[in-house]
């Protein structure tokens, strides 16, 4: 008798562990439902349209809504696409077929004079990407890596001309040489080894679409072997 109301009791006990990890799943799943389900009710701002110097498109850059916390970006913007508006054949193209992070974007060479002649420079719009989730925190952050990318000033052949395993610090045209300097950094960001980091300088030529690094392993050694020299 005592064994049977022993065994009985370890049932119930049994029973409601499973009842109560029932539920906590149940919230879990219910939980991170919610959490999906909520894009489709995202809000998209189009932003007052630029003129593209030089051609018959204007461009509207798209916004989240600032009002819906999820989707605040500690960024210099919130742009995840842009709209290519031609005013004379009506057309209307998107930048990519992508959801990505537009920091920021330049068209041409903001820095030259208005006297200054057109360049190679000048046919092509700047774009400082983040598009990839280094950290796994599902969102795009500052702590992920940056890329350039380029299109026409028509918004076609949108591309990275950042290797896969590096990230983007600073960039610069060089339009008398149809040159974009470009600083970069090898890895995924990672606040322990940041300031081991070394940067390593790129030009990437307008013309001929190729990077390069200007410095290579032989030429570094040679410097850092001159460098432990002592005086």
């Amino acid at each position: 008798m005592k064994n049977t109301i022993a065994l009985f009791g370890l049932f119930l006990i049994t029973a409601s562990s499973c009842i109560k990890d029932e539920k906590t799943n149940s919230n879990t799943k219910e939980t991170f439902k919610s959490a999906t389900s909520n894009n489709k009710y995202a809000k998209v701002q189009y932003e007052s349209p630029t003129p593209v110097k030089n051609t018959d498109v204007l461009l509207y850059p798209l916004r989240l809504a600032q009002d819906l916390e999820s989707y605040k970006r500690e960024v210099e913007s919130n742009y995840w696409n842009l709209v290519f508006y031609n005013v004379i054949s009506g057309t209307r193209d998107l930048l990519t077929s992508e959801k990505v992070l537009i920091n920021n974007y330049q068209i041409g060479d903001s820095e030259k004079g208005p006297d200054n002649p057109p360049s190679l420079s000048d046919q092509f719009i700047y774009y400082d990407v983040t598009d990839l989730d280094d950290d796994g925190d599902k969102k795009l952050t500052p702590k992920d890596s940056r890329k350039l990318y380029l299109s026409s000033l028509y918004g076609k052949s949108f591309k990275s001309i950042i290797p896969k395993n590096y990230r983007l610090m600073s960039w610069k045209l060089d339009s008398k040489h149809n040159l974009i300097l470009i600083n970069l950094i090898k890895g995924f960001p990672n606040e322990e080894s940041e300031s081991k980091n070394e940067i390593e300088y790129f030009i990437y030529d307008l013309k001929t679409e190729k990077l390069k690094a200007v410095f290579d392993q032989k030429f570094k050694n040679d410097i850092q072997k001159l460098a432990e020299k002592v005086l």
